[in-house]
């Protein structure tokens, strides 16, 4: 009996030393994100479609490796939709994707939403200042759905009508909000979902990067656990793919599988745009 008193005094000395030296160390935070940190199993794809002569979506992930950094920033995820009807829409989606993903790990400021939204305010500008000349280039434009994973928090930015939707245990949540009129009849209940689907101004949006210098940023944030998937895509894809079916074959095939899946199902519905999957699975690192 003596043995395990001194044995368990000795224990809870220690660990009151330990927490201690963290305090003293400054080292407490450090250790209770490391504790929370996500690894992720992710797959991303783009495709031109039956009907486009190009491609015009553009996407990209970024994991940092370095273990600090991935705690302290976490991972992000951008897909952009270069406008239809404008010149070099690929151009504005590129720099959409390369501009947020640069931006973003270059601040140091340790708040992920206000962070991610200037980095697109000011993709934004560079976008709007490429146009504004006498270049091949002018009269570009495109949406933008960025969204960063960090401890048990997804932060999802959108400008435009890409999509992000988060499947969790079987059920699919859109998170971000299309900035469109039929989204808004859509939302406010003057017309059906098979209506918004078929609606002659479907893809006529009111909001995107490169239109105007200043941009109004969505910004919504989600708890994650482990087992969640995060989808981000282009409107090519969600207007012929429901959300039912998105969640269920995320949730049946690993994220390669996942975005293969995903694209020939809206290539066998026509096709009529180009289509851009990102899909990431959520984990704990081991």
């Amino acid at each position: 009996m003596l043995y395990d008193l001194l044995i368990t005094a000795c224990s809870e000395r220690l660990r009151s030393g330990i927490a201690l030296l963290k305090q003293w160390f400054h080292m407490e935070k450090e250790y209770t994100m490391l504790d929370h940190l996500l690894n992720f199993d992710v797959a991303l794809r783009t495709d031109i479609g039956l009907k486009r002569a190009t491609n015009e979506d553009n996407m990209t992930s970024v994991v940092p490796q370095d273990p600090q950094i991935l705690t302290k920033k976490g991972a992000l995820f951008v897909v952009a939709d270069g406008m239809g009807g404008h010149s070099k829409g690929e151009v504005a989606s590129a720099m959409a994707v390369n501009g947020v993903s640069t931006l973003y790990y270059q601040h140091d400021d340790e708040d992920i939403a206000a962070t991610l939204v200037e980095a697109i305010r000011s993709t934004n500008q560079s976008i709007c200042k490429e146009s504004s000349g006498e270049s091949p280039t002018h009269s570009m434009g495109t949406t933008c759905i960025a969204a960063v994973l960090r401890g048990d928090t997804a932060y999802i930015a959108n400008v435009g009508d890409s999509r992000a939707y988060i499947v969790s245990r079987g059920q699919v949540r859109q998170i971000s909000q299309d900035h469109s009129q039929v989204a808004d009849l859509l939302r406010a209940g003057t017309i059906t979902k098979e209506e918004a689907r078929t609606h002659p101004e479907r893809n006529v949006i009111y909001r995107s990067l490169g239109c105007q210098s200043d941009v109004e940023v969505d910004l919504f944030t989600e708890p994650v656990q482990q087992g969640d998937i995060l989808v981000l895509c282009t409107d090519g894809l969600s207007s012929l793919v429901d959300e039912d079916e998105l969640g269920a074959i995320v949730e049946q095939y690993p994220p390669e599988e996942s975005v293969s899946q995903l694209i020939a199902r809206a290539n066998e519905r026509g096709g009529a745009d180009n289509i851009t999957a990102v899909v990431a699975r959520i984990g704990h690192a081991a």
